[in-house]
């Protein structure tokens, strides 16, 4: 009967290693994509770029991150203020026994200063 507790106690231990392994990476490139995020639309508030180059430096970085992304999941605006970039996406996780897909949106807006 002990035997039987540590195989329980060591199937969960390795159930739940493989589960982080799994869903932690999406979670933190995420993060890395919402900071690139930020740096992009820092670098455009002070320059003369257009919509829809904007727009592609967004689905360039997330190539870049492993992120496949669409041109309609990528909303950028520009207002008085300054620029809006709103990003939506799905990461699908193949699990053993359920597969997950995790949705995620990163934004970013910058303000010109002196506005």
């Amino acid at each position: 009967m002990e035997k039987l507790k540590i195989l329980i106690i060591v199937l969960v231990f390795a159930g739940g290693i493989y589960y982080v392994w799994n869903i932690v990476p999406p979670y933190f490139h995420n993060y890395e994509f919402q900071d690139g995020l930020d740096d992009i639309v820092r670098r455009a508030t002070y320059t003369n770029i257009s919509e829809d180059d904007l727009k592609q430096a967004v689905i360039n970085k997330g190539k870049a991150m492993d992120i496949p992304l669409k041109e309609d999941q990528v909303a950028v605006t520009k207002g008085n203020l300054g620029w809006t970039i709103s990003v939506h996406y799905r990461v699908h996780v193949d699990m053993l026994v359920h597969p997950v897909d995790l949705d995620f949106q990163a934004s970013s807006h910058n303000k010109v200063l002196g506005s």
